[in-house]
């Protein structure tokens, strides 16, 4: 689609549909500090300010895409953890989530699975050896990462030459 939002009413309902181009727009404004965060995503940040903070957070009220946003805010990578009743929200530092303790005990022990992480300044996000290493480390098939430049997020495994989207 051409547009950066299309909409369609069905029965009073309504469907929007966005561009990539229409969220990396967004980021833009958000990393060069013409806008700011929705009251959704600004309370996440208030919950996990600085560098190694983590919170819980209710099921699926995190979304891939509020990672990108929190990124474009700070600069920094977050990650999004998600258990069978809740969502974590990790704040990582410039290259990295360093994540120790008793997230990583969950991540190895399957009660978690990383769901996903953000990365800042690449506009299509390139999994590191690091990431990959991550996930063969906790025996986890495949995350994904989201670019906080773009928006656009690929999905990937321990092996670079598979899941490759």
């Amino acid at each position: 689609m051409e547009n950066d939002k299309t909409t369609d009413n069905i029965d009073g309902d309504s469907l929007t549909l966005s561009s990539t181009r229409s969220m990396q727009v967004s980021l833009e404004a958000v990393r060069s500090g013409k806008a700011g965060l929705d009251a959704h995503r600004q309370k996440m940040l208030d919950r996990v300010p600085e560098t190694g903070d983590w919170a819980r957070f209710e099921l699926n009220s995190i979304e891939l895409k509020d990672l990108a946003y929190l990124t474009a805010k700070v600069g920094d990578e977050f990650a999004l953890l998600r258990g069978k009743h809740e969502d974590i929200l990790f704040h990582g530092g410039h290259i990295e989530c360093h994540i120790i303790g008793i997230l990583w005990d969950s991540l190895a022990s399957h009660k978690l699975e990383l769901v996903g992480h953000s990365h800042p300044g690449e506009d299509i996000p390139e999994p590191s050896h690091g990431d990959r290493i991550a996930l063969r480390k906790i025996n986890q098939k495949k995350s994904v990462v989201i670019s906080a430049r773009t928006g656009i997020s690929i999905e990937f495994g321990p092996d670079r030459f598979e899941l490759r989207r």
